[in-house]
């Protein structure tokens, strides 16, 4: 008796997934779309699920491809990534995320071995830590600026290597329809 909602649903799934990269409207006052999920669109000054990834990978590339880490040669040195610090204002940022990727992407270099933090043989330290700072303007404007930062110690202690990367989030002057 009511099969008109499943073909609706149906015509309006197949609709969404052949249009997924394209942001679509729905009707003439609505404020629905869909996004790519790669896009790196904010509404907000707050970090996305992109953001993450893109910002853990950069700095960590950035010290994979430092002068003293490829000074190592074929050696891979034992390393432990210790827990990634929260030094922002919000309490919402998806740590466990950033810490994961930062790991990801250490451990498809081939160029550590990656030990638990309770091990009693390791040749590094890198203890890591994102930041923010946040501006207001008028009219809402806001700007947020990201850092993250990776710090490499000795078992001794001695610094050996800092490696950052910023992300800034601008959030426009607010208007009325």
């Amino acid at each position: 008796m009511y099969k008109k909602p499943a073909l609706v649903f149906a015509a309006v799934t197949t609709l969404l997934a052949g249009c997924q990269s394209n942001p679509i409207a729905f009707g003439p006052q609505s404020k629905v779309a869909v996004v790519d999920s790669a896009s790196r669109a904010h509404l907000q000054t707050s970090l996305t699920m992109a953001d993450y990834t893109e910002l853990a990978e950069m700095v960590t590339k950035k010290m994979l491809s430092s002068r003293f880490v490829k000074s190592w040669g074929k050696r891979k040195p034992r390393l432990i990534l210790a827990k990634l610090r929260n030094n922002t204002d919000d309490e919402n940022i998806r740590m466990a995320d950033i810490f994961d990727r930062i790991t990801e992407t250490l451990l498809n270099s081939g160029r550590v071995r990656l030990v638990d933090p309770s091990a009693t043989r390791f040749d590094y330290v890198v203890r890591s830590e994102l930041s923010s700072t946040r501006q207001y303007g008028a009219d809402g404007q806001e700007l947020v600026e990201y850092k993250l930062e990776l710090k490499m110690f000795t078992i001794d202690g001695e610094m050996k290597g800092q490696w950052s990367g910023t992300l800034s989030l601008a959030k426009g002057k607010k208007s009325f329809f």
